[in-house]
Formats: C-alpha cells, sequence, structure tokens
C-alpha cells in the first residue's frame, strides 16, 4: 500500500530543541554540547544576556507556544482529527491502494502509526522548555520588565501542560529545563497530576499579572479549565467569575509563512493535502457543517488530487493569518453554565442562552415561502447573531448534549473538542463509543479504533531513562 506524504517535515525533538532553547537561553555551551567552542551555526549565549535579548528570547516563547497551538502539525490539528471535528482528507480511499501518513491513524483512533502525533508532542515539549528559558532570561537580564511577562508566561505554560493532559494518554513525563543548569528528566505523571501542575501555572500567573487585566484573565480562564479536568466545579466557577463578556485573548499569526502561520495555511493550502472539516463523523459527531449553525461556517474548497471532496471551516483565512482564540469570556459563561448545571441549578440555560442571544429579534418574509415569517434573532454577548434561544430538554441526559453541544459549536477548533469528550467520559460516565466517532471507518482496518488519546512517542522512551510509556490509556 503506497504511503501519500504530505509535505516534508523536518523534525526537532523535544529534547533537542530544549537543548537548542538551553543554549540562547544563556548556559555554558559546553555544558550542553560538550564543545569548548559553540558550533558555528550557534549564536554567543552573550548577545542575549541584555534585556534586549531577554525579551527577544520572551517573544521566541511566545512564538514557538503558537505553532505548538495552532501551527501545522500542532494542539489543534491532532485534537479536532482526533475527535469529530475534522476528518482525514484521504479517508475513503481504502483498497486503492492509497493510505493516509499519519492523519489517517489518528482520525481513525487506531495509533498503530506510533509517529501520528510526535509532531504536535515534540511542539508541546519543546514549547513548555523555551517558556522556561524566557523565564528564566527575563529574571536575569530583564529585571526592570513588567512582571506581567512573567505571568503570561506561567499562564502559556500551563495552557500547554492542559494540551498535553488532554491529547496524550496518563504519563506525559514534565522534565524541565533548568535555566542556566541542566535537563532534569521527569517519570511519567498521571492525567490529574498534570492538570494540578497547569492549575499551580496559573496560580503563579494570577501572583505575577496583578497590573494586567488581560493576563489575569487569561490565566482565570486557564485555571478553571483545568479545574474541569479535575472535576472541581465549583471552584471552576469561582475562578472565571470575574472574567467579563468580551474578554478575548487570540495567539495571532502571520500570513502565508508556514513556520509562523496558523494551521489554516499548512491544513487548507493549495499544495498539500488538507484534512476535510467533519459532518456527524461516526454517528456520534455534531453536524458541523450541515446543521447551518454560524458559529461553524464551512465552504467547499474543491476535491483534493484523489477526488475527495474538501470543506474548510472558514473562520479560518487560508492563509494563516486568522488569530486562534485561546480563551474568552464566551468559554468563562460556558464554564459557569457547565458547573450551574452540574450543580442542579436552573440558571445554566440562562446562562448559555444569554451567549445566543439578547432576546430581542426582528422578522422579515420568507424568502422561499412567502407565507412563512423568519425571526431574526440579535446576537447575545457570544456576539453571534442569527441563534434562537434553547429550550430546556427536561432529561439530564439531554441537558448534558445540549450542554457539550454549546461548547463544541462555541469553541470549534480552538483545542478544547479532545478535552471536553475525555471529560465526557471521565467525569459524566460515558460509554466512549457514544462519545467520539465510532463504527464503519471507510479506511484501515474499516473500523474506527478503541483509542480516546494519543501515545507518547517512542522517542521518549529512548531519550528518557525514568518514562517506561503510558501509564493508561483511558480517558
Amino acid at each position: 500500500m503506497r504511503t501519500v506524504s504530505r509535505r516534508p517535515r523536518i523534525r526537532v525533538d523535544a529534547l533537542l530543541g530544549s537543548i537548542l532553547a538551553l543554549v540562547l537561553g544563556s548556559c555554558s555551551p559546553g555544558t550542553v554540547l560538550g564543545n569548548d567552542a559553540l558550533p558555528p551555526d550557534v549564536p554567543d549565549p552573550t548577545h542575549v544576556q541584555t534585556p534586549d535579548g531577554a525579551l527577544a528570547i520572551y517573544r521566541g516563547a511566545i512564538s514557538q507556544f503558537g505553532q505548538a497551538f495552532g501551527g501545522h502539525d500542532g494542539d489543534i490539528l491532532s485534537g479536532g482529527i482526533l475527535t469529530d471535528e475534522l476528518q482525514d482528507g484521504l479517508v475513503g480511499l481504502a483498497g486503492t491502494g492509497t493510505s493516509g501518513s499519519g492523519w489517517m491513524f489518528i482520525d481513525a483512533r487506531s495509533f498503530s502509526n506510533s509517529d501520528a502525533t510526535d509532531f504536535t508532542y515534540s511542539a508541546l515539549q519543546s514549547a513548555r522548555g523555551q517558556i522556561n528559558q524566557a523565564l528564566g532570561a527575563l529574571r536575569a537580564y530583564a529585571p526592570n520588565a513588567p512582571v506581567a511577562l512573567q505571568g503570561r508566561l506561567h499562564a502559556l505554560e500551563g495552557y500547554d501542560e492542559i494540551f498535553l493532559a488532554d491529547l496524550f494518554c496518563s504519563g506525559v513525563p514534565l522534565s524541565t529545563l533548568d535555566f542556566n543548569g541542566d535537563f532534569t528528566y521527569e517519570p511519567g505523571s498521571p492525567t490529574d497530576t498534570i492538570y494540578q501542575r497547569a492549575a499551580v501555572q496559573f496560580d503563579s500567573a494570577l501572583t505575577l499579572a496583578t497590573d494586567s487585566a488581560d493576563v489575569m484573565n487569561l490565566a482565570r480562564v486557564g485555571k478553571a479549565r483545568a479545574l474541569l479536568g479535575l472535576g472541581d466545579y465549583p471552584a471552576a466557577e469561582e475562578a472565571v467569575a470575574g472574567v467579563p463578556d468580551d474578554f478575548r485573548e487570540a495567539i495571532t499569526y502571520a500570513a502565508g509563512k508556514e513556520l509562523s502561520s496558523n494551521f489554516a495555511l499548512s491544513a487548507w493550502g493549495s499544495t498539500s493535502l488538507p484534512p476535510t472539516m467533519a459532518d456527524r463523523e461516526g454517528g456520534n459527531g455534531l453536524p458541523y457543517r450541515s446543521s447551518g449553525d454560524p458559529r461553524t461556517p464551512s465552504a467547499f474548497l474543491g476535491s483534493n488530487q484523489y477526488g475527495v471532496p474538501i470543506y474548510r471551516p472558514t473562520q479560518y483565512a487560508t492563509d494563516g493569518s486568522t488569530p486562534i482564540v485561546l480563551a474568552s469570556g464566551v468559554e468563562a459563561r460556558l464554564t459557569e453554565a457547565e458547573a450551574q448545571l452540574h450543580a442542579g441549578e436552573p440558571t445554566w440555560l440562562p446562562t448559555l442562552n444569554a451567549l445566543r442571544t439578547d432576546g430581542s429579534f426582528d422578522t422579515q418574509q420568507d424568502p422561499v415561502d412567502a407565507t412563512k415569517t423568519d425571526t431574526l434573532w440579535h446576537a447575545g454577548s457570544g456576539g453571534v447573531p442569527g441563534l434562537a434561544p434553547l429550550e430546556d430538554p427536561a432529561t439530564a441526559d439531554r441537558r448534558l448534549d445540549v450542554l457539550f453541544q454549546e461548547r463544541g459549536y462555541w469553541l470549534f477548533l480552538t483545542g478544547h473538542r479532545q478535552g471536553d469528550l475525555r471529560r465526557l467520559i471521565r467525569e459524566y460516565q460515558r460509554n466512549s463509543e457514544s462519545v467520539y466517532p465510532t463504527g464503519a471507518y471507510a479506511g484501515l482496518s474499516g473500523l474506527y479504533g478503541i483509542y480516546v488519546n494519543a501515545p507518547i512517542p517512542q522517542t521518549e522512551q529512548l531519550y528518557n531513562p525514568k518514562f517506561h510509556g503510558c501509564l493508561n490509556r483511558g480517558a
């Protein structure tokens, strides 16, 4: 069977990326590389041992986080394909002599290909290393820089750890690259331990960023997300209580530049084999396209060279320049609604409806049927017009369905869906086959697999003597 290569990619191992960050972060190159002289392609570390150099390392860490979050093979793309948001662009070609290269294994929940999410894992771990170098550099060389910069870095590290906990199996090692020191290997951490550690990162951000409302709100929403992962609903609701409706923190990207664009450029460019926006995938997936919901707009891009129809999410421009929302007031209100529903409070539905509409509307004659009148609901605090208020479905299971459907639409392709589906299994005792796409799969073995998360790449075991594999593959 012929394997299709989407584009050449250079793999930078998480450890190697961290070592390079360490060199740039001012450690002695001899300690890291075992050489007395710097290699010719490595900058002199003394050039960054200044306030400007520390700020350059800070900006580099922000950029690395952005690529781990929304770049090619980033968290959003891998999580979207594993869940019901995206499908591999070669699905349906089984038996034609063509198979996917990585993405199909994620899409089918198979993971017999251990490298399927290797690049995502490497990018996330490298981002952690660079964030820690930036923190050290700011403290050592830019003591007069706003301390909120350190707060932002702690918040981003918290998000990075949430992404690792959401996407990968229990047992992710959180090894550290110590500033001006050594690389410290760690054994695998259980998923709940990683969420707890992320919450501590957000607490550090809140302590350091008291003069920055944006960083404070970023940390509040992130801490609530970690607490939802731990099943602590009252604390999650409390964490976001002060986040305003109009808060929005987005990661920005550059148009047309592969190394600094969001995943839309690499995934939906004319020279690649992109995934396609899914619709009712595996019977359990949301109808992102066919629902006509204005929060998940789509467009038919055309068929790829194998004749597979490709739909793209039009919320993202194809040049890769669209900012991707990391945290928002919308997410804060969704967190409150979930906590209210979990506590049996009737306010959960008004909280959701306040996002959808302010309760006012216009009417107009239906353009197709002159005997009908269309109601045009005005936008609520979520800022999307055309969403009618929801009605109470009256049963506990259906209420939960409505809540997670709203999360699926409001947070579409922002890196939340994988964590949400795992929470439905872990915290709400849903069966995995009722949550993830299941049944017949037009590729590989012909059926969706059983996995709800990704394995940790084998390269981690090669480099890390304390890591011995996943602790478990459950939610």
